[in-house]
């Protein structure tokens, strides 16, 4: 998907040594860019724009921090989550559609890689009304939900090769359109795996 890259850049920045969540905020401000909440940010004494994605009322989706380095938007959960800001002030309005659209595609283009992610609201985190009241957090999730529920073969086999590669199975040489022989071997060894981590969780 498209990405709006005002090629900020940041010093010190650390990689983010897991990513189970996504949380979503608001800018409490006017519409403004990347660029602009960088340099916010920066007179915090931060290295930068904190949050990873910043999603405009057109729905435009500007780069921020690079998606995999350490955020700086919800204290005690940097460690392990991609930040999504969203412009406005949903205190006081709602979001646009064009911005609820883009984040429910954003957040499923992130989940392509780092595959099914826990999606929180800032507040569900942090003492703070962020991402706002008018927040339609309830159909928006409901929405999310429905959308990524039936994948498609396409994105099927895309989430398979993304967590064989992490799961060290298979190379970067390997492409979803490989013969099917192949894709049966990676769907067991994936199920496998799944079942090997369910049983440690529980």
């Amino acid at each position: 998907m498209p990405f709006i890259d005002h090629h900020l850049t940041f010093k010190d920045l650390k990689i983010r040594p897991k990513t189970s969540r996504i949380v979503i905020h608001h800018s409490a401000s006017a519409d403004v860019s990347a660029a602009e909440i960088y340099r916010w940010h920066l007179a915090n004494g931060w290295s930068g724009i904190g949050y990873h994605y910043l999603i405009r009322k057109n729905g435009q989706i500007e780069l921020g921090r690079p998606a995999e380095t350490i955020g700086a938007h919800t204290q005690g959960y940097n460690e392990d989550s991609i930040g999504i800001c969203l412009t406005g002030n949903f205190m006081q309005e709602l979001p646009t559609n064009d911005q609820l659209i883009a984040l429910g595609q954003l957040i499923h283009e992130i989940e392509k890689q780092y595959g099914k992610l826990e999606v929180n609201r800032h507040r569900e985190l942090s003492p703070t009304n962020c991402p706002g009241d008018r927040f339609p957090w309830e159909e928006f999730m409901k929405q999310l939900n429905e959308n990524t529920s039936n994948p498609s073969p396409e994105e099927w086999k895309q989430t398979i090769m993304n967590q064989a590669r992490k799961a060290g199975l298979i190379t970067s040489g390997h492409h979803p359109d490989d013969p099917a022989p192949k894709w049966f071997v990676l769907a067991i060894a994936l199920h496998t795996i799944q079942t090997w981590k369910n049983k440690n969780i529980n």
